[in-house]
């Protein structure tokens, strides 16, 4: 139709058979060069020992950087993770024809949670529904129902449990007039779905998952190539610039970590602009060394389901430990873990003065260059 040959797309080792319910007009696959971070010690709950985290980027100095962060980490102890919490929501939107038939819905449905639970569980076996929420607005009401999925991101599952719930609830005619309620959209866009959100910092949406470590002031000097006083500088001045310029949460790279994992372990890389909000926290010790902490409240992410059937990405979850039951939560801490060690080493590259050179070094693809032996 274009006249394009696309001869880079002549081969692909995915089977097109095995693709039903990931991709429709398939004509190929595009490689993204996969490089291997790490290794980083890790003292979590579901994660212990050294791991190396797959990272499928373009970016130069990124794996680099990421690398160096682990390296001081690891020599520091490791890093402590913990998965906090795990959520999914989808929020559906009631159009009522004025506010009291709005509020009196609101006030009504709660008192059948357990109702909508049982239609959830005739849906899916592994979504919970954990609760529902109303919030009126105006004449209408934005009604969030709160799941847990297990070791799958949830969002497919979420919406399927969330429509035939509500169909029960339009069934219910003492719960929905007719002649009163004018509309009914299965996401009233209150869940926050693929986008950042104040609701993601607060309430998380996936897998909230913290990260911690101590870094002594001999590793800071010996490996990052700066100082604990320099390091936490550079920290105020990116959280209060931050602040000025309305950035949801503080970190420095942290987006980078969730991108480049996601899309080499086949997450759903839409969710990386809610999942990669997160706080970098860095404090003085008393013994002249650095505190650092990791937040990722929202890691919308999972170990079955959608591309993490594919032979590369199953692969690099296999490397990881990363399947099987409870995965889903090593998966977020490895993540934690090694955004910690890139917010590190980012921060450090910054004040020291070696950000641009190590980009020049290893992040500049000039054309006709050749590259070095």
């Amino acid at each position: 139709m274009t006249g394009t040959g696309l001869p880079s797309m002549d081969r692909t080792q995915l089977d097109a058979g095995r693709l039903t319910g990931n991709i429709e007009g398939f004509v190929g696959s595009v490689e993204i060069p996969v490089g291997l971070a790490g290794p980083l010690l890790f003292c979590g709950e579901n994660v212990q020992g050294e791991i190396y985290a797959p990272m499928a980027t373009t970016e130069g100095a990124l794996v680099s950087s990421a690398t160096r962060g682990s390296l001081a980490v690891t020599m520091a102890g490791g890093v402590s993770t913990c998965a906090v919490a795990q959520s999914m929501t989808r929020a559906p939107v009631f159009a009522f024809s004025r506010m009291p038939a709005a509020r009196l819905f609101a006030l009504t449905i709660s008192q059948y949670l357990n109702d909508l639970r049982t239609v959830v569980r005739q849906v899916s076996k592994h979504a919970e529904l954990v609760s529902i929420e109303p919030a009126v607005l105006g004449r209408t009401v934005h009604l969030k129902f709160t799941y847990t999925t297990g070791d799958a991101a949830g969002q497919n599952m979420t919406t399927a449990c969330t429509w035939h719930a509500c169909q029960w609830i339009l069934e219910q005619e003492h719960l929905v007039d007719s002649q009163e309620l004018e509309s009914f959209i299965i996401e009233g866009n209150t869940s926050g779905d693929k986008k950042a959100s104040f609701q993601r910092m607060t309430e998380g949406r996936g897998i909230r998952v913290t990260a911690d470590c101590v870094l002594p002031e001999g590793i800071i000097k010996r490996v990052l190539n700066t100082t604990p006083d320099e390091l936490t500088m550079g920290y105020h001045h990116i959280a209060s610039g931050a602040v000025h310029g309305g950035v949801l949460g503080s970190t420095a790279n942290a987006a980078n970590i969730v991108a480049a994992i996601f899309t080499a372990t086949g997450q759903d890389i839409a969710c990386v602009h809610e999942s990669s909000v997160g706080q970098f926290i860095l404090e003085p010790t008393s013994d002249g060394g650095v505190y650092a902490s990791m937040t990722l409240p929202g890691l919308a992410l999972g170990t079955v389901g959608g591309g993490t059937h594919l032979p590369a990405q199953r692969e690099l979850l296999e490397m990881m430990g990363c399947t099987g039951k409870g995965s889903a939560a090593r998966l977020a801490e490895v993540i934690a873990g090694f955004a910690l060690a890139l917010d590190l080493s980012t921060v450090s590259a910054a004040v020291s003065g070696h950000f641009v050179s190590a980009h020049e070094r290893l992040g500049r693809n000039r054309p006709g260059a050749v590259p070095c032996a």
